[in-house]
């Protein structure tokens, strides 16, 4: 991974948020947080980013425009969610179940960017 990378997080819990920023920091990405669906496009609108981690229960809604927006500018998905059925419809797309580990977090991660 470059000291280049960014991620965007998006996720409505900020304790979850901060933390993953933080771990995706100590690795060089800087990360950028939008709790909800509408702040996480406004930001796919003017930032670039290399990855999205986007978690799939947000308090403005389904998190699909997003997801379509990321791919449309090849950004690759990590979509995490509590409900594991939830996240099967998802798949193919990596998936993370929370509660994660920072350590599965970090091995998808590497996984999505070049």
């Amino acid at each position: 991974m470059t000291q280049t990378a960014s991620a965007l997080i998006v996720e409505d819990e900020a304790t979850i948020a901060e933390l993953v920023a933080t771990m995706l920091g100590t690795h060089g990405i800087n990360a950028t947080i939008s709790p909800s669906v509408a702040d996480a496009m406004q930001q796919m609108e003017t930032g670039t980013f290399g990855l999205a981690l986007v978690d799939l229960t947000l308090p403005d809604g389904e998190p699909d425009a997003l997801i379509a927006a990321a791919r449309a500018r090849d950004c690759p998905i990590i979509v995490m969610s509590g409900d594991p059925d939830r996240l099967a419809g998802y798949a193919p797309l990596p998936l993370l179940e929370k509660p994660f580990r920072m350590k599965a977090l970090l091995d998808q991660v590497r996984l999505a960017l070049p």
